[in-house]
């Protein structure tokens, strides 16, 4: 540990004045730029890099000397989401505040931001008032996880004190240590972070600091003299105090000088704090009012007094309108008690603007155990309130999303107890909360298996969602198919796993109709192509044979009916079949494929004209079909002597006959299944040429000519 009270690692700047470095991800350079405009107008400790790009953003977060402190994304990019971003983000960068600023809003995307782990949700607006918003919540987010990371160091900032100093936690394990502590136990400071008291006592001392040492500090203070064993194993008497603080810490202070050859009190505790990036004071109880005897630079910074104005004062100069009663009684209290106390109460610096003040404060005893003075250490906490604030709102919001989706919610732990759900889940299983509660997961999914499941939860990573299908039982027996999104989490300190199911009854009901649908298609085509074709096939054989054996001007009328028969038939498989097939697409020379699909058709004395020399990304077998169709269709309607030409549009091409085109009344209805206007045409083949346009992602037109005629014109972009 180093002591920081806020901001990045070493830095001897309070959280309110340091640079908060914002990244900005939006695919809109337009808008990021204007964000970028507004935020530091706002706020001049704020700079705004921007990204268009996702992927370049990640890479600013990956690199070793990343010093963003905020990112602010988009939802709705290309190629990567915002809630991909966050999960990166959340890989590299646990705690980093993520706000997501996306125009694409729902309840189904802000819950699953939250259940990814997103610091805060902010749907765009209009106006420009929305940025404003978005800087509070940026100082607010940034506050709060500064606050979060060094709240708590004030105290532990003393690093020039000739003392060792040290803060143990209830456990009786060092959070802290200065340089001095750490030189005279012998240990590198990081070594001794972690350690338990009882690593420094002899075996046989360590009952009596349970006993003795521990009990009279709880009382108020102990002071002796204790013989340490340093990390060589070499042992060091040492004068020794412990206390506790109101909050449970443990502060020990070790001096190795002898009593008699201590420095003159003021001028050591000045030495001690002078350079402390915290608010100290030092009060004296032996004069009236315990007026304030000394106070450091960052107390004068802290509260923009000048030494002059401060010294000879009372702290409650710093009180308010604002300042409630309650901390200030604990504070009065505790001082005449000689006890130390901490409270965190409003005060005003000297322009008369309001902060939120950590105040420690504890007596310091002279040899003959009587007080000599008061310290107390001021940490600004604004920013922790702020951000407290802002979980008990997010915590509103979330317990309001919790209870009002329609989604159903289930918070149980690593035994697969159900401890916590929402109204929509009692409702849709038929349970009562208090029914619900306490119950196993595999009661209500009878997909689970409770040994494969709980070692599936074991290994599931934190902070990670994790998508599957499953089922829930109602109470009355009946089960529904539900989608499941499952993420770890700690929440309050506990290991829990929440589950938000959605009913996918209606999902299942059209993939079983597809299927039924398809199942249906493949029957279809299989009696169109078998159980039509065989007797077909034996009709035209017998045909021939009657032709031998009579001559009758019948039998050219029922070649003639079993040749359109065929066709018929070959033009409801293709369109049964167009679309069953993967797509395979290749770059296709146009003019080519148009000599390969007019030369195998009997065009007698029609002609094609090709006018392109155009490449296209198509299906080659599904583009032949597209074009023979459309070949056979000039043929029927135009005339044995029909030209037809191929050419180039702006976005694709034509195809277009001298024929007698269209009746007016035909408009769109050209492409129907079914509609022809030739006597013998099936009035499938333009249906077909629109399903193959359409797999392709192209459309297709028709109209007549300027010339006359009809023209089909196919839009590939």
């Amino acid at each position: 540990m180093t002591g920081d009270v806020g901001g990045r690692p070493g830095s001897p700047l309070r959280p309110d004045t340091q640079p908060i470095e914002i990244l900005h991800v939006d695919d809109d350079p337009g808008f990021v730029n204007l964000v970028a405009t507004f935020l530091e107008r706002e706020h001049d400790a704020f700079t705004v890099r921007t990204e268009t790009d996702p992927r370049d953003a990640l890479a600013v977060l990956e690199a070793e000397d990343c010093s963003v402190d905020c990112v602010v994304s988009d939802y709705d990019m290309p190629g990567v989401d915002g809630l991909t971003v966050l999960e990166r983000v959340r890989d590299a960068h646990t705690d980093l505040p993520f706000i997501l600023f996306t125009g694409k809003g729902s309840e189904e995307i802000a819950s699953e931001a939250i259940t990814a782990g997103v610091t805060d949700y902010l749907q765009k607006a209009g106006g420009t008032e929305q940025y404003s918003v978005l800087a509070n919540r940026i100082r607010n987010a940034v506050g709060g996880y500064r606050a979060e990371r060094y709240l708590n160091r004030g105290i532990e900032a003393i690093e020039t004190a000739q003392d060792g100093i040290s803060i143990l936690n209830e456990d009786g394990r060092v959070e802290y240590a200065n340089a001095a502590c750490a030189e005279i136990l012998g240990y590198p400071r990081e070594e001794l972070i972690g350690l338990h008291w009882e690593t420094f006592y002899r075996d046989d001392d360590v009952d009596d600091v349970y006993d003795e040492l521990l009990p009279e500090a709880r009382d108020g203070r102990w002071r002796g003299t204790t013989t340490f064993v340093r990390k060589r194993g070499d042992e060091l008497d040492i004068e020794h105090t412990l206390s506790y603080t109101a909050d449970g810490s443990l502060i020990c202070t070790l001096s190795p000088q002898a009593a008699d050859a201590a420095a003159p009190n003021l001028s050591v505790k000045e030495q001690a704090i002078d350079e402390a990036p915290v608010g100290i004071l030092l009060t004296d109880p032996h004069q009236d009012d315990n007026p304030i005897i000394y106070a450091n630079d960052e107390f004068t910074a802290l509260t923009g007094y000048e030494k002059r104005e401060i010294v000879g004062r009372n702290c409650r100069f710093l009180q308010g309108e604002a300042t409630e009663d309650e901390p200030v009684r604990r504070l009065r209290t505790a001082i005449d008690n000689r006890e130390p106390v901490t409270v965190e109460l409003r005060n005003y610096r000297k322009d008369g603007t309001e902060f939120w003040n950590r105040v420690r404060v504890a007596p310091l005893f002279d040899d003959d155990g009587e007080v000599d003075l008061f310290v107390g250490f001021q940490d600004d906490v604004t920013d922790r309130k702020r951000y407290e604030q802002q979980l008990r709102s997010n915590s509103a919001r979330l317990e309001a999303l919790f209870e009002h989706s329609p989604d159903m919610f289930a918070v149980h732990d690593i035994d697969g107890e159900i401890r916590d759900v929402n109204q929509r889940l009692c409702d849709e299983l038929g349970y009562t909360e208090t029914e619900l509660l306490g119950r196993n997961v595999w009661d209500i999914d009878p997909t689970a298996d409770p040994d494969r499941a709980s070692s599936f939860w074991d290994t599931l990573p934190p902070n990670t969602p994790h998508r599957f299908e499953g089922e829930l039982e109602r109470k009355d027996g009946s089960t529904f198919p539900i989608e499941v999104h499952l993420i770890r989490l700690n929440l309050d300190g506990e290991d829990r796993f929440v589950a938000m199911d959605r009913d996918i009854s209606d999902q299942k009901r059209r993939e079983r109709e597809l299927v039924q649908q398809n199942e249906r298609l493949d029957r279809f085509t299989s009696v169109v192509s078998h159980d039509l074709r065989n007797p077909l096939r034996v009709a035209e054989g017998r045909l021939e044979l009657l032709r031998e054996d009579c001559d009758s001007d019948h039998v050219d009328d029922v070649d003639h009916a079993l040749d359109r028969m065929d066709t018929l038939i070959e033009d409801l498989l293709t369109l049964a079949q167009t679309g069953a097939e993967a797509m395979t697409l290749q770059s296709i020379q146009l003019s080519d494929l148009v000599e390969t699909s007019w030369g195998a058709l009997s065009t007698a004395d029609a002609t094609v004209t090709v006018e392109t020399d155009r490449t296209v990304e198509a299906d080659r077998d599904q583009l032949q079909q597209l074009l023979t169709n459309l070949f056979r269709n000039a043929v029927e309607h135009g005339g044995p002597a029909v030209t037809v030409t191929v050419g180039d549009t702006a976005d694709g091409f034509y195809v277009a006959d001298d024929g007698v085109g269209f009746p007016e009344s035909a408009g769109e209805s050209v492409f129907d299944a079914g509609y022809t206007t030739a006597d013998d045409g099936s009035g499938f083949g333009l249906s077909i040429v629109e399903e193959v346009a359409s797999r392709h992602d192209w459309t297709v037109t028709a109209a007549n000519g300027a010339r006359g005629g009809a023209r089909f014109d196919i839009s590939i972009e």
